[in-house]
C-alpha cells in the first residue's frame, strides 16, 4: 500500500476517515490512532491487515474474504457500523456463533452469494438497524434477530419469498411479546403486524 506505506502513516496521523484499495503487503491502520471510518476494496489478505480500537464504522467491497475471517471484525471493540457490499465475503453460509460484535448498530449485507444465515440473538447485542439488499439468495433472517431487544428496524428489498415470510413471522413473534416498535420495509414499504396475521396477505 503506497509503496512500503511507511511515508502514508506519518503524513496522515490523525485522519479520521479512510477509503482505499488494499493490495498484497502490510497495512498498519492500527497506527492511524483517530481512524473512525474505513472503506476497504478489493484483494488483500486479513492476516496482513491492522485494525485500530478506533474505528466505528467499516465498509467491504469486492474483498472475497471467506466467512470464517469475520471473526477479526466481531473483535473490533467500537465498531458500530458494518456495510458488507458486493462480494466483500464470499460463501454460502454465516455463522455468526456465540462470539458479540459488541457495539454494532448497524448492519448492512448488499449483493452477497449468501444462503443460509445463522445467528443467536447474543451474536448483536446493540444491534438497531439491520438492512438487507440484493442478496438473492439468501433463504431467511434467523429468527433469533427478532429478539435482539434493541432492535428498531428491519429493511429489505429481497424479493425471495421466504426471506419475507422470515421477516412477517419476526414480526408477529415480537408483535405477540409485546413488542409493537419493531418497524419492517419491504421494498420501501412498510409491513404492517395486519399482514404478518395472515398466512394468505401478501407483502408490498
Amino acid at each position: 500500500m503506497f509503496g512500503d506505506g511507511v511515508d502514508f502513516w506519518k503524513c496522515f496521523p490523525s485522519i479520521k476517515k479512510l477509503a482505499i484499495t488494499c493490495r498484497d503487503g502490510e497495512n498498519h491502520f492500527e497506527l492511524l490512532p483517530y481512524l473512525e471510518s474505513l472503506k476497504l476494496r478489493e484483494g488483500f489478505r486479513i492476516n496482513h491487515i491492522w485494525f485500530p480500537a478506533t474505528l466505528k464504522k467499516l465498509t467491504l467491497l469486492l474483498c472475497s474474504l471467506p466467512w470464517s475471517d469475520i471473526s477479526i471484525f466481531q473483535s473490533l471493540p467500537n465498531l458500530e457500523v458494518l456495510k458488507l457490499k458486493k462480494k466483500a465475503f464470499e460463501g454460502t453460509q454465516w455463522n455468526a456463533g456465540e462470539q458479540q460484535f459488541r457495539q454494532l448498530k448497524f448492519l448492512r449485507l448488499d449483493n452477497l452469494n449468501i444462503q443460509h444465515w445463522e445467528a443467536q440473538t447474543t451474536s448483536f447485542p446493540c444491534l438497531k438497524l439491520l438492512s438487507l439488499w440484493n442478496c438473492k439468495y439468501l433463504q431467511k433472517i434467523p429468527l433469533e434477530i427478532g429478539e435482539i431487544t434493541t432492535l428498531e428496524l428491519i429493511e429489505t428489498n429481497n424479493i425471495n419469498n421466504s426471506v419475507v415470510e422470515s421477516i412477517k413471522r419476526i414480526q408477529k413473534e415480537q408483535y405477540d411479546e409485546g413488542n409493537t416498535e419493531l418497524k419492517i420495509t419491504v421494498n420501501g414499504m412498510e409491513l404492517s403486524t395486519n399482514v404478518s396475521e395472515h398466512e394468505g396477505s401478501e407483502s408490498e
